[in-house]
């Protein structure tokens, strides 16, 4: 095994470990539930709940994969949780804490139920093609026959970013499809790590010159729950407490995107 920059590999994420991470970052989902309705009341409880968290999906009421193909939204069990949950928010508006606590014990059992499953699921990293990347099935035409990509870490539980090497064979391969199977020019993702130096530093100068504006616009993917992840999979606590602390996330999701053969001549 290839040996991380670091000089030594992390151990593996335990079965509790994994509850516990389950169940914090659900917390933290909680936070920013109410956090949101306060500050933008006129957003419903329900699609906040659905499109701006991803509770559902950690609870046994998603039958399938961590990233189903089918959501269950208005099917028991979930209703009755969500309803639940709807009346407990209207019992806690001016109280963040007393919400986070008493909806969590909503969410509680039906993620517990799940937590096993949840933790021997290696269906999201079956899905990547290239590696530590995951591209689009069709171009996005209105950036310039870009293809986008998608980031995930394959070399859990140490931290991606101490295989330099891995990522750069990742990416050339990446290149490689981009061209030769969708006849794109250009490469382009929206993530959270486009604010990270680390990520930044795999791509050139033209990426970083490309760079969006932040996307304050929380969806429930990992574009921007990925930060509270550790590269163990494990509940990131330092970015959850800034988190709490500070009222917005550490990261927010950038768009940018290089041209393909100026990608390769940097990685080369």
């Amino acid at each position: 095994m290839t040996e991380p920059l670091s000089g030594r590999h992390n151990p593996p994420k335990t079965l509790d470990e994994h509850r516990e991470y389950l169940f914090d970052v659900v917390r933290l989902m909680l936070f920013y539930m109410h956090l949101q309705l306060t500050e933008h009341p006129e957003e419903d409880f329900t699609f906040v709940l659905r499109n701006r968290v991803d509770i559902y999906r950690k609870t046994d009421a998603n039958p399938g994969p961590l990233n189903p193909p089918d959501l269950h939204f208005d099917e028991e069990p979930w209703l009755s949780m969500e309803r639940a949950a709807e009346q407990c928010w209207l019992a806690h508006r001016t109280d963040r804490a007393g919400f986070e606590a008493e909806a969590f014990e909503i969410f509680r059992p039906s993620i517990e139920r799940r937590v096993e499953r949840d933790f021997h699921d290696g269906s999201v990293l079956k899905r990547y093609q290239c590696g530590c990347f995951r591209h689009d099935l069709a171009l996005k035409k209105i950036e310039g026959e870009c293809l986008g990509f998608h980031i995930a870490n394959d070399k859990a539980p140490d931290s991606l970013f101490d295989y330099p090497s891995h990522i750069r064979e990742c990416l050339l391969k990446l290149c490689d499809v981009a061209e030769q199977q969708f006849g794109a020019k250009h490469l382009c993702t929206s993530t959270w790590l486009n604010c990270y130096p680390r990520f930044l530093a795999l791509f050139p100068d033209e990426w970083q010159q490309n760079l969006g504006k932040e996307n304050h616009e929380v969806g429930w993917g990992y574009g921007h729950w990925g930060q509270f992840i550790s590269a163990r999979g494990t509940y990131n606590k330092r970015n959850g407490d800034y988190f709490r602390q500070n009222g917005k996330m550490p990261y927010y999701p950038r768009f940018s995107k290089c041209r393909i053969d100026v990608l390769r001549a940097f990685l080369h």
